[in-house]
């Protein structure tokens, strides 16, 4: 019997610092030390461990272009594994390792993102050549353009979604997750644009071609919420004259995007969780129907504390959360408020069929010093109404609200000293902050406060740029 060797990196004939690295997870020695000395001769850079915790603490000290891994280790399981390097290493590619026993389960993997995988025993040279062609695979796919949400391409990193270093991070994980199915968890303040993302990951996905469907979990009738994510049979109650497919049905081969997730009613996380184990929806009063839809998730809330507080199931949690991105607020990235600043002019001149050629510098150098608590949404709809007072070619420092932020209002040069329209406004502002804030970000209670319901109150929030901090 040889020693074990939890973690071994191959000290003889080093590989270039080009050479692709692979990292090889099993607790069978000899397989082990098989594939190192088969894959370090084919000229690959080879670290290997013999359990989940090595594995786990290797991925988190470098990178990997490639993961081999069995099914079953000691001290957890490939489905892990793999959950631990969509987080950790996004998009990297998975080549699973099985027994004959454990076939479904690799089978499965694979459908949520794993490249292959491999019944032992097998050939050495299917294996050299499989993983050659994943890491091949991987890099071609960082290499290859993106397509904007305009249809523009550029590389990953070339500043599509923004011009921050935060923005173009992302472009680069959407770029390496192209191939990969797992599920997506969106953070980040209200407005900050995770719908944009979430649109942005599924245009660069082998799902482009097939509907993206967003829903808001917060505006969904609160009666009406498991109806509208999995459909109705017809004749299911009284009034259901005709079959009507949910929001999961309407995105088979593509994505749904499910924001405000934490607002999902307990009893339907339930169901959910059960859809996304299953891979298939039951519309009420009807018959299972599969499914392959990819999701992902968006929350503003903490998402972590509401597990804690028990406002959201942890199982559900867990299955969402295997790679979470972090949208920043405008504030923490001010290198993309004029990029998006021009965008949104040339958006809403077009829409509007107005002749404004841009900004003027006055204009620019405003935005720039303004406070932005709506974030993106904010920024858009200063622009929005601009473009529509606008008495010139260019947007002038004038044409946008004055002080920090927007002061709303019917007209800005009136002499009239007071605007009913703008202290309704503000008062009804007020008041929903304070709301919201008793509420500690809980919505249908802050709503219960107010008198109104919880889509009433969301539209407002919306409306207000006001998020739940």
């Amino acid at each position: 019997m040889l020693p074990e060797t939890p973690i071994h990196s191959s000290p003889s004939s080093p590989s270039s610092p080009s050479s692709p690295s692979i990292l090889i997870v099993d607790d069978d020695q000899i397989m082990r030390v098989s594939l190192e000395d088969r894959l370090r001769m084919e000229g690959f850079d080879t670290v290997t461990a013999a359990d989940f915790t090595t594995a786990r603490d290797l991925l988190s000290a470098r990178s990997f272009d490639l993961v081999v891994t069995d099914i079953r280790l000691p001290d957890g399981d490939g489905r892990q594994l793999f959950e631990e390097v969509c987080r950790t290493h996004p998009g990297a590619p998975v080549i699973l390792m099985t027994g004959y026993i454990s076939v479904e389960d690799a089978v499965a993997l694979t459908k949520a993102g794993a490249v292959d995988y491999l019944t032992k025993p097998f050939d050495l040279d299917v294996f050299v050549a499989k993983a050659r062609r994943a890491v091949e695979r991987m890099r071609d796919l960082r290499a290859a353009p993106l397509v904007s949400l305009d249809g523009t391409k550029a590389l990953p990193g070339a500043g599509i979604l923004g011009r921050s270093a935060a923005m173009r991070k992302i472009e680069e994980i959407a770029a390496r997750i192209r191939d990969v199915d797992c599920s997506v968890l969106l953070t980040g303040e209200s407005g900050v644009g995770k719908e944009v993302v979430a649109n942005f990951i599924h245009r660069n996905s082998a799902r482009a071609d097939a509907p993206f469907i967003a829903v808001n979990c917060a505006a969904l009738p609160a009666n009406h919420v498991e109806s509208e994510l999995f459909g109705v049979e017809k004749g299911a109650y009284a009034g259901a004259d005709a079959r009507r497919a949910g929001r999961f049905e309407q995105a088979q081969g593509g994505t749904i995007f499910l924001d405000e997730i934490v607002e999902m009613p307990a009893d339907t996380q339930m169901k959910l969780l059960r859809v996304l184990q299953e891979s298939r929806v039951e519309p009420l009063g009807g018959r299972p129907v599969e499914l392959d839809v990819r999701v992902i998730a968006a929350t503003q809330s903490d998402l972590d504390a509401a597990v804690k507080a028990g406002q959201f199931r942890a199982d559900l949690f867990w299955r969402l959360n295997v790679l979470r991105i972090e949208v920043p607020p405008l504030r923490d990235r001010p290198d993309d408020i004029l990029f998006l600043a021009r965008r949104f002019v040339a958006e809403q001149a077009a829409r509007m069929h107005r002749r404004i050629d841009g900004l003027s510098a006055t204009g620019e150098e405003r935005l720039l010093h303004m406070d932005y608590p709506g974030n993106v949404r904010q920024l858009r709809n200063i622009i929005e109404r601009a473009v529509a007072l606008a008495s010139g070619p260019r947007i002038q420092d004038f044409d946008l609200f004055a002080g920090d932020g927007p002061q709303p209002q019917d007209n800005p040069d009136t002499d009239v000293p007071f605007n009913l329209k703008a202290t309704v406004e503000t008062a009804e502002r007020a008041a929903i902050v304070r709301a919201v804030d008793e509420a500690e970000g809980v919505l249908h209670l802050a709503a219960d406060h107010l008198g109104i319901s919880r889509k009433t109150l969301w539209e407002k929030m919306r409306r207000y740029g006001i998020g739940r901090r």
